[in-house]
């Protein structure tokens, strides 16, 4: 199939080609959180308004094809607890199994204002992809009152009801991402 000035030659080899010199292809113009949340085929293309580039994915991630790839790197989550990260030189190198690697426990935290321990209760959990929502250790009374970690890095969420809370919305999870839920009461 042709699309453009001379629709009646097309090369043997093309499946579909566009041609003009006066008028060009525009791709799907999108933000990078927006395409951030597209998971397409292998291939896929996209104008990237945030970083005025244009995107490929990989089968895996996004890649800019606007930068240089001297000197650059990707790093893909394996979905399993390790990473691989590839160089623009080909070589590549996987992490260990993050998700196994687990340190003691601290100490317990210092007595509150009046002198009293403060309590608290922590449950460490692993995510599905996509998954947002989650049940709390105890039942919430104060939702100031709780952390949220994903990988050990502190994450917004929002209360569903007393026992359930919510990732904000530009939050993602992967296969196995630990999430560590502190309630102190």
């Amino acid at each position: 199939m042709k699309i453009g000035d001379d629709v009646s030659s097309i090369h043997d080899a093309s499946l579909f080609e566009l041609e003009s010199t006066s008028k060009a292809l525009v791709l799907t113009r999108v933000t990078n959180s927006q395409m951030l949340n597209i998971v397409p085929l292998k291939g896929a293309l996209v104008y990237n308004t945030d970083t005025n580039c244009v995107y490929a994915f990989n089968g895996s991630n996004w890649q800019n094809l606007c930068n240089d790839n001297a000197g650059s790197f990707s790093i893909i989550d394996n979905e399993d607890g390790s990473f691989t990260i590839t160089s623009s030189d080909g070589t590549s190198f996987t992490s260990p199994n993050f998700s196994d690697l687990k340190g003691d426990t601290g100490p317990q935290g210092p007595a509150g204002i009046d002198g009293t321990e403060i309590q608290q209760e922590q449950t460490v959990l692993l995510a599905s992809t996509g998954q947002t929502q989650f049940t709390t250790p105890i039942s919430i009374i104060d939702s100031k009152k709780i952390e949220v970690y994903r990988n050990g890095i502190r994450i917004a969420f929002t209360t569903i009801d007393n026992n359930t809370i919510e990732l904000e919305s530009e939050i993602s999870c992967y296969q196995n991402d630990s999430i560590r839920i502190v309630q102190i009461f």
